[in-house]
């Protein structure tokens, strides 16, 4: 038999037991119960009033939340009702029976909608965007060992966008349906450039292990575009097993079109500081925190017929193939790769066409990241000897390289790739030019001093 009156209270006063809760706010509780902490009786009245959390966590970024609730407990079940709001961009209620045993019965309804331009204060730093409204109205009956759930979760006219990895997709609306202790994706629809993306399929949100099965399909789809990258696709894909265990994903991606520019002036590289503010726990270690993840194994198809260009740093290609990818997310096993259609290297102004060229996946680095092959191949034939330029090693670090027949050294290789002469007949504008290029070629300087500091 207890009558409890609190107020103004604030987190503040939680710190000496929580120290990393940063939050600010007031709380207040009225409370008159009686009975049994097996059968309580009476009611709790709870409010809240600008509460919202600090510091540099997403939750941050969200506007003061208003709260207000209130259960009256009657034994094994209570009747609860709760209103919720952060000014308009998130209005959410809840009302029914909630039970205070395992057994108890459940029947709890929710409304609202949320603004997902409520987020673009924290999105809004990463140069990422979010628009749209989400609509809530769900049911939630039986009890806590066999809920069952209806009621729909609607998405209006939802557009994100990244601007930094040019990824954008528009235009965004579906239908999530509660079936039971599942929800059903009815249809789910996106613009992504010209093209669209959809997806249907179910997920057992209070079942077992979270059974998933789910079918992604993309027509004539653009999700990228940026300086870097641009891609049109076509897309058939499945994804099934349990996300608290194994998940499958399945099916083919046809690359209609692919361009890739690869920039004239590449940076120097730029160390990463992982840096801890004091208070801060410092990261997980990733062994830890992938140890119960679940598994995501790959049975994936990439096509390229063509019109797969690569562009840029004296380079102009266009290829095509086909890549496997099997085994699982974190020790993906990928074979195949593309091969040259067309192609040419303008070399110190003289473009050099090439013969051969194959950007090739022969399975990933011993800490499980890709790392495609290079293997391209230009020459030029100058009074019956044959000058090559060879691309060849790794993407992360290509080698270049310069061999003829017969066997020349390699500036007079050069010399004969560039101006179709020997090395002793050069001038001396010709040499340097030369030397620029080589220099250039085999890593000896970059030219950007601006890089370099």
């Amino acid at each position: 038999a207890a009558t409890v009156d609190v107020r103004n209270l604030t987190p503040g006063l939680a710190r000496p037991f929580m120290p990393d809760l940063q939050a600010q706010g007031t709380l207040a509780v009225q409370a008159k119960v009686s009975g049994t902490m097996e059968r309580p009786q009476g009611q709790v009245h709870l409010t809240g009033n600008g509460l919202r959390m600090q510091g540099a966590s997403a939750a941050a970024s969200l506007p003061p939340l208003h709260l207000d609730a209130t259960a009256d407990l009657a034994g094994t079940s209570a009747k609860v009702k709760m209103q919720a709001d952060a000014g308009s961009k998130l209005v959410l209620g809840l009302a029914g029976t909630a039970p205070l045993t395992s057994a108890g019965p459940v029947n709890l309804r929710t409304n609202g909608h949320l603004d997902l331009a409520i987020a673009n204060g924290y999105l809004g730093a990463q140069a990422r965007q979010a628009l749209g409204q989400v609509l809530l109205a769900l049911q939630v009956e039986g009890t806590m060992s066999a809920p069952h759930i209806t009621g729909t979760v609607d998405l209006q006219n939802a557009d994100i966008q990244d601007f930094a990895q040019g990824v954008h997709l528009s235009a965004i609306n579906g239908r999530i349906v509660g079936q039971g202790n599942s929800i059903v994706i009815q249809n789910l629809t996106a613009k992504a450039g010209d093209g669209t993306m959809g997806v249907t399929g179910s997920v057992g949100v209070l079942a077992p292990g979270l059974p998933v099965d789910i079918h992604f399909v993309a027509r004539d789809a653009r999700p990228i575009s940026s300086d870097l990258i641009t891609a049109v696709m076509n897309s058939d894909m499945t994804i099934k097993g349990q996300a608290a265990g194994r998940m499958d994903v399945a099916g083919n991606v046809d690359l209609r079109k692919v361009e890739v520019n690869i920039p004239n002036s590449l940076p120097s590289s730029v160390a990463r500081l992982d840096v801890i503010r004091p208070g801060d726990k410092p990261p997980a270690d990733a062994a830890t925190t992938n140890a119960s993840a679940s598994v995501i194994g790959l049975d994936l198809t990439l096509t390229s017929p063509g019109k797969f260009f690569v562009r840029g740093h004296g380079l102009d290609a266009e290829m095509a193939g086909k890549l496997k990818v099997k085994g699982t997310s974190s020790a993906p096993q990928v074979s195949g790769g593309f091969d040259l259609k067309r192609g040419n290297f303008d070399l110190a102004g003289i473009s050099l066409n090439f013969t051969k060229g194959r950007v090739a996946f022969n399975g990933s680095s011993v800490d499980h990241k890709l790392d495609p092959t290079l293997d391209f191949e230009a020459d030029r034939a100058v009074n019956g000897e044959t000058a090559m330029l060879k691309v060849g090693g790794y993407a992360s670090a290509p080698k270049i390289s310069f061999e003829s027949i017969p066997s020349l050294p390699q500036d007079q290789v050069l010399a004969m790739l560039l101006f179709g002469t020997d090395a002793h007949s050069l001038s001396s504008t010709q040499m340097v030019e030369l030397g620029t290029a080589l220099a250039t070629l085999t890593g000896v300087t970059s030219f950007d001093p601006m890089g370099t500091i």
